[in-house]
């Protein structure tokens, strides 16, 4: 059973279910009724300081500004970001940018300079990508030219490029103008099953998978660009590609670290599911993320996956890859074939990505933050969003020196940790690595300017 929260670290906020475009891809559950919009399915500015309120009883550090089409609503997008900069929570927005307004980024850019872009591109290729998105002709300048000013203003933007059968081929020249434009990471995540179209003809294969994130690999070498995925795959669809293991860190996180609330304050696990647990208007954060222990507890992991010995970092890939069969059926990308001939030890080394220059001295990061939990504590950080999970020992460590502002090595991280069997200070040895590897430890300034 994996490390139960206190309480989410992300909310999906869909600030509106108005959408201006017809993505073929969309899974906002609602679609299946056929408009773009339901009437009155909005968040009003009263109701989402309710919601902020609820988050910051909660301790919950980050939100995701969704819909929808977020910017649909602009009163409402900034007096959200506003109020939740008041209450040091950081937010990041996905849209599509057809409706920002130059306006719109200055003020982004001058009064609120913490909040990130992630926006959807699915081909460089105009007339493609406009039918995808089911978008008016004349959409897909409209975005390159926003997204250029984003980032011309200092805005950290990424671009998210939904993969489809019908646009694998343009991953390349994708990136090639993600590069152009100056975008910090350029991510392409497989189009997921949806309410209204469960076996669409654009889902990808197995194989179609394996390529892609060879692909993506080739050009992020290619093209010196970050790359990213922003789903996540089984365990065993990864194993046995030692390559691969720099996506391993993917998990379905539905109820686990995060939920979504709908723009009716229904609270769901997951922004691709219409199940909800509760009414955030009508009942406490708190007793809903309660009423989803079950996404915690292991409910929903296969049966065929118990016996894994990753399945408490896996969780069985995504639960919204089973739509056609049933949230507790197997990942559809799931292949325990690979599993054959792995021990449990060297299946733990392909998913976990090693660091082969470990600093000689590290330090806290100043940007990470702390949750008292009842396992020890959360650590995180939200540009981009990043948590650890460690024990009572680990973190009176961590916020002893965080404090301080004092160096350490493995040594003394060790020391405190307790660790006295090889097998416990093998995974404190993981722990330290993972901290590294996710920005919460970092070299000091000094031992920086040394290797320059």
């Amino acid at each position: 059973m994996a490390a139960k929260l206190n309480a989410p670290v992300d909310a999906q906020i869909e600030l509106t279910q108005a959408c201006n475009w017809r993505c073929r891809h969309c899974y906002n559950y609602w679609r299946s009724a056929g408009t773009t919009t339901k009437p009155g399915r909005h968040l009003s500015c009263e109701n989402l300081f309710r919601i902020v309120q609820e988050l910051v009883t909660n301790q919950v550090p980050s939100i995701t500004i969704t819909g929808g089409e977020p910017f649909s609503q602009r009163r409402e997008i900034f007096m959200l970001l506003e109020t939740a900069e008041r209450a040091g929570i950081h937010a990041s927005i996905n849209t599509n940018l057809s409706l920002v307004k130059k306006e719109d980024i200055e003020k982004l850019a001058n009064k609120h300079s913490n909040v990130s872009i992630l926006f959807s591109l699915l081909s460089a290729d105009a007339a493609e990508h406009e039918h995808l998105a089911g978008a008016p002709s004349g959409s897909y300048v409209r975005v390159i030219e926003i997204a250029a000013l984003a980032i011309q203003h200092g805005i950290p933007v990424s671009l998210n490029m939904v993969l489809m059968r019908e646009n694998l081929h343009a991953m390349e020249v994708t990136a090639r103008l993600a590069k152009n434009l100056g975008v910090r990471t350029f991510c392409a995540t497989k189009a997921l099953p949806n309410a209204h179209a469960p076996d669409s003809a654009f889902l990808l294969s197995a194989e179609e998978v394996h390529w892609s994130l060879a692909e993506l690999m080739r050009i992020e070498e290619l093209l010196d660009i970050p790359v990213d995925i922003l789903g996540c795959y089984p365990k065993c669809f990864l194993a046995g590609t030692p390559a691969y293991q720099r996506f391993s860190h993917r998990t379905c996180v539905a109820g686990y670290t995060t939920v979504t609330i709908g723009a009716d304050g229904k609270v769901r696990p997951c922004s691709h599911l219409e199940t909800s647990y509760g009414n955030i208007f009508h009942k406490p954060l708190a007793d809903i993320w309660q009423e989803m222990d079950g996404w915690r507890e292991g409910e929903f992991i296969p049966e065929e996956c118990h016996g894994c010995p990753v399945v408490t970092a896996c969780r069985g890939g995504c639960r919204v890859n089973t739509l056609t069969s049933g949230l507790k059926n197997m990942d559809c990308y799931a292949d325990t074939r690979r599993l054959v001939g792995l021990s449990q030890e060297r299946l733990v080394s392909h998913l976990s990505e090693e660091i082969s220059d470990i600093p000689t001295k590290v330090m806290v990061c100043p940007q990470v933050g702390f949750r008292n939990e009842p396992f020890g504590a959360l650590v995180y950080r939200t540009d981009p969003l990043a948590i650890v999970l460690v024990n009572h020992s680990a973190v009176v460590f961590l916020k002893t020196v965080a404090e301080k502002g004092e160096k350490f090595d493995f040594l003394s991280f060790l020391k405190r940790s307790g660790a006295r069997t090889k097998s416990e200070r093998k995974n404190v040895e993981r722990l330290y690595q993972k901290l590294i590897r996710k920005g919460f430890l970092i070299k000091p300034a000094n031992q920086q300017e040394r290797r320059k």
